[in-house]
């Protein structure tokens, strides 16, 4: 090489190794001053640990934000992952929030404190968010329909906040959830058909609503459902049949609506039932004796309906039982004897009917009873003495009926015995 080429050379390398370097910030460092405007916008009590989120220094490390900040977490490249501010006493809105920023953002935890105002349609920009809980808030508006977009959502709970308006169709696209919360808060309208489409879902509550019309039957489809909740809003017409195909199910609750017609015999192929409430609705016909099929069930309510015929004795195989509530219809015929089987139940109420002949004795065989109502019936003859085997028994109410003789001296022993009407 020339000696004007090695001049060249050394003065091009020693220019490069002086020159600033460019300062490029990190993704980690531009998400963190994003999160500091929006804390910035926010009531944060005193004592928070949200003090942990301070302006970094100019020559801080990138990674401050991923190992010093309060409910932080970084991916492998320094990216804000997961956000987890639950229960931390923070007030304020959504408004500021850099949904542009955090793409790599996969857990969003903001349940348990007092956020206000709507949830912005920008959250879909979200792409990658697998957990989404805002529940136990104060989140108005509607549930923004661009959620829908987040094809990646596993978890979804918006649950015991102040959303109104419809439930929209569009979180029928969010096929990857297993959970969906969105009970205790002013949504109206029906339950979107398209519901069915969330074929990985395993428990849904939109409870404690205004939810009204029909329960699509497209919920049968929702094979993998354990816990399904419906309960406490305005929904009308009968339990469709396809709630037979819900294998998995586990506790169906219905009760506090409008719904009509029988009880559908498909029910009795949910083996794996524990909690069956039907209660509180305008159910007719008969209670159908293929329920004691449902070997699993630890509470059977079906009180406050129009369901008429007689109590099915197939009731007795449901041995697992704690709650039987068949109150309040207009059941006739005599109390099974096969009742004095469930050795578990705690609660038996058959007040409000038109039941009719003798108590049967077997009933004392319910060592673990707590609570027996079967006043304002048509029940006649003594009460048995074996009721006096029911050390348990805190509240005993028979009536309102036809019964005769006296008061047994073996009821001595029921010394739990708190309130007893037999007048």
């Amino acid at each position: 090489m020339s000696s004007s080429n090695l001049l060249f050379f050394s003065l091009t390398l020693l220019i490069i190794t002086l020159s600033p370097i460019p300062n490029f910030a990190s993704p980690s460092l531009e998400e963190a001053n994003a999160l500091l405007k929006w804390k910035a916008s926010l009531e944060i009590p005193k004592n928070s640990l949200l003090s942990s989120w301070i302006p970094l220094p100019l020559n801080s490390s990138a990674s401050v934000p991923c190992t010093s900040w309060f409910g932080v977490v970084c991916n492998s490249d320094g990216s804000i992952q997961k956000l987890n501010l639950t229960s931390s006493g923070l007030m304020g809105t959504l408004h500021q929030f850099p949904f542009s920023l955090l793409h790599n953002l996969v857990h969003f935890d903001l349940s348990v404190n007092n956020f206000f105002g709507p949830i912005p349609p920008e959250i879909h920009l979200l792409s990658k968010l697998v957990y989404l809980d805002f529940s136990l808030n104060k989140f108005s508006g509607v549930i923004p329909p661009e959620i829908g977009n987040l094809h990646q959502l596993t978890f979804l709970y918006l649950s015991l906040n102040n959303i109104s308006g419809s439930i929209p169709s569009s979180l029928g696209d969010l096929t990857s959830l297993n959970v969906l919360y969105l009970f205790r808060n002013y949504l109206s309208g029906p339950i979107p058909i398209e519901f069915g489409n969330l074929k990985s879902l395993t428990d849904l509550a939109v409870n404690e609503n205004q939810l009204n019309g029909s329960i699509p039957s497209s919920l049968g489809d929702l094979t993998s459902l354990n816990v399904l909740y419906l309960y406490h809003n305005y929904l009308t017409g009968p339990i469709p049949i396809e709630l037979g195909n819900l294998k998995s199910l586990t506790r169906l609750d219905v009760s506090f609506n409008i719904l009509s017609g029988s009880i559908p015999l498909s029910l009795a192929n949910l083996s794996n039932l524990q909690l069956l409430y039907l209660d509180w609705n305008k159910l007719s016909g008969p209670i159908p004796i293929e329920l004691g099929n449902l070997k699993s069930l630890t509470y059977l309510q079906v009180a406050v309906n129009q369901l008429n015929g007689s109590i099915p004795s197939s009731l007795g195989n449901l041995t697992s039982l704690n709650v039987l509530y068949l109150h309040t219809n207009q059941l006739s015929g005599l109390i099974p004897t096969e009742i004095g089987k469930l050795k578990s139940l705690t609660h038996l109420s058959v007040r409000g009917n038109q039941l009719s002949g003798f108590i049967p004795s077997s009933l004392g065989d319910l060592t673990s009873l707590i609570l027996l109502y079967m006043h304002n019936n048509e029940l006649a003859g003594p009460i048995p003495s074996e009721l006096g085997k029911l050390k348990s028994l805190t509240d005993f109410q028979v009536n309102n009926n036809q019964i005769s003789g006296s008061l047994l001296p073996e009821f001595g022993n029921l010394t739990q015995l708190r309130r007893l009407n037999l007048s």
